[in-house]
């Protein structure tokens, strides 16, 4: 469904994973995304880009634990 992603509050920590692989949500997609979260603070938003990921690579790849989970979780304990 359609959302204003303009009313996401600004300080609200945002991780964003994204692949080159993706077929769902590609990489045109995601730049409209961030288009819209072009006012979001910096120290706030955190952007992974996989050039090798697909869309279900964040969660089922081998090396998901070290390239998405542990960053993720860390970005998270700095949020705190």
């Amino acid at each position: 469904p359609l959302y204003n992603l303009t009313r996401i509050p600004k300080d609200i920590p945002l991780f964003i994973g994204y692949g080159g692989k993706d077929s769902l949500s590609d990489v045109n997609d995601v730049k409209l995304l961030l288009d819209n979260l072009k006012d979001h603070q910096k120290d706030k938003l955190v952007l992974q880009y996989r050039d090798d990921y697909a869309h279900f690579d964040f969660v089922m790849a081998e090396n998901a634990e070290s390239v998405v989970y542990d960053p993720l979780l860390a970005f998270l304990r700095t949020q705190t």
